[in-house]
């Protein structure tokens, strides 16, 4: 008898099927390779922070002199590059400028007054400009986060916790422990501006023995412990990555990311 042999091959079934698996994967990995130069950029710009930061401490204990580190995102869509100056407060005055010329934009558009020999300028230590396509995030970390309650976050723990000196201010539980008192309701949440009528400026104080105090662009200190700015991609659709960096009145930094 002769054999007739079955031919091999796949049915409409196992076609479909296996299209479907690969058209998943497929959006999976675009997802993922969407995201990716965010999240690389987002870090590209905490590293620079974070360097600014460690650079300006250093600086101060160093000199035995008090260091500030001025911030603007000047630009009401905050496209633009989120400009920074590092400078030696020698006369300890500059607050004194910030108070005359609240609307400054430049360094040179602050000028130190008595006790400073006329015609001084500030020392300037470091000045340029953050990862340009970074962008203030208007709304805050928490926009990014929404609102969260982490189960270590209590009113004992913030008034325990040693990361800020001082009795840290009441905040929402954005940040996980031991930074839940950290407030993130605002792009720079000790700077001037909302990010979105008003420029965001602002200024941190390094003083030698280590200590940190946040002012907005007038000069008015912060009665917060902590401060977070918080960043996002410049441009770009779909998934976006956030990124929030913390800073501490001891000068301790730390930065967190979640998916927008």
């Amino acid at each position: 008898m002769k054999r007739t042999r079955r031919n091999t091959g796949f049915s409409l079934i196992e076609m479909a099927t296996v299209t479907g698996i690969v058209a998943v994967l497929a959006a999976l990995a675009y997802a993922a390779l969407e995201v990716l130069p965010q999240r690389t950029r987002l870090t590209g710009g905490a590293l620079e922070f974070a360097a600014v930061i460690s650079s300006a401490r250093s600086h101060a204990y160093g000199r035995n002199q008090r260091v500030a580190v001025l911030l603007n995102a000047d630009g009401p869509t905050m496209g633009n590059p989120i400009r920074y100056w590092v400078v030696v407060d020698p006369w300890s005055n500059l607050v004194a400028a910030m108070r005359s010329n609240p609307d400054w934009r430049e360094l040179r558009e602050l000028a130190p007054g008595a006790p400073a020999p006329s015609g001084s300028e500030f020392p300037l230590f470091d000045s340029g400009h953050f990862n340009p396509s970074v962008r203030v995030l208007t709304g805050g970390f928490i926009e990014a986060v929404g609102r969260v309650a982490h189960k270590g976050c209590t009113s004992l723990l913030a008034s325990r916790i040693g990361l800020a000196k001082g009795q840290p201010a009441a905040s929402t539980d954005i940040f996980p422990p031991p930074f839940c008192f950290v407030p993130s309701e605002k792009p720079c949440t000790f700077c001037s501006g909302d990010g979105s009528t008003r420029q965001i400026r602002g200024v941190i104080f390094f003083e030698p023995d280590g200590s940190v105090m946040f002012a907005d662009a007038e000069g008015n200190p912060s009665t917060d412990g902590a401060a977070s700015i918080s960043f996002l991609p410049v441009g770009g659709g779909g998934l976006q990555s956030a990124q929030a960096i913390v800073i501490t009145n001891t000068g301790l930094v730390r930065t967190f990311s979640a998916a927008r």
